[in-house]
């Protein structure tokens, strides 16, 4: 493995409260320039719970990446799930674990299109004008699956948890730096499944590491591959798969 091996981190929130990933008055609240100076006094913004739907029937995941290309220096990173030189690296662990046998996919401007499987694999790589994937065991009505997107992340929180009721995994494509994360929410837990899948795909010269969302809610802590890697060990609520 490189000296300085490229970073999957899998952040899960079981349950979950059904609100948007990052705020939508700050879609890229990730971007590098934004960032905070790196550390353990480091903080960031946390994000507002008001007005949002109470349940404990939901689970949420995040998937981020950092490309290093082996290099020492975090200046030279590429920051995004989509930078990662192999997409195969998280595209097939997540398909087998969360998918089902019906894909969609819904654009910017709220078209929905039903794809195959392959497809799909081929948005999560590359999400070009995707603003959602859904996929469930039975095909979701065009209209319902069209309103996850609405006019914004929390103007969509019932149309969401609607399809989330009829047993649907929905996927957002979020905005990194240099590319795109991915968001995901589901109606039954979902980590056990995408631990089992990455376990069952190693990746070379990847490292892979899974760990609470409710732990990461500052830019330092969302980034503790920066810092944390040099210490002789991570904190407990960090695992590597």
């Amino acid at each position: 493995m490189a000296d300085s091996p490229d970073i999957l981190k899998y952040f899960f929130e079981e349950p979950v409260l059904v609100e948007p990933v990052t705020p939508d008055a700050d879609p890229d609240a990730r971007r590098r320039a934004e960032r905070p100076e790196r550390g353990p006094g480091a903080s960031g913004p946390s994000m507002p719970i008001d007005q949002l739907l109470q349940t404990d029937d939901y689970y949420r995941g995040y998937l981020a990446g950092t490309r290093t290309d082996g290099a020492p220096d975090p200046d030279t990173d590429r920051v995004g799930l989509t930078a990662l030189p192999d997409p195969e690296a998280y595209v097939t662990p997540l398909i087998e674990a969360l998918g089902r046998s019906w894909w969609a996919v819904v654009d910017s401007d709220g078209d929905v299109l039903e794809i195959h499987r392959d497809t799909a694999a081929r948005r999560f790589a590359a999400p070009n004008d995707a603003a959602a994937l859904v996929t469930a065991s039975d095909a979701v009505p065009p209209e319902r699956a069209a309103a996850v997107v609405g006019r914004g992340r929390r103007e969509a929180l019932g149309p969401l948890r609607a399809v989330l009721d009829a047993g649907a995994v929905v996927f957002f494509p979020e905005r990194a730096h240099d590319g795109f994360d991915w968001s995901f929410f589901g109606p039954k837990p979902m980590r056990d499944r995408l631990v089992a899948a990455f376990r069952a795909h190693p990746a070379p010269g990847l490292r892979r590491f899974v760990l609470p969302y409710q732990k990461a809610r500052s830019e330092s802590k969302f980034y503790f591959e920066t810092w944390q890697l040099k210490e002789p060990s991570l904190p407990d609520y960090i695992e590597e798969v």
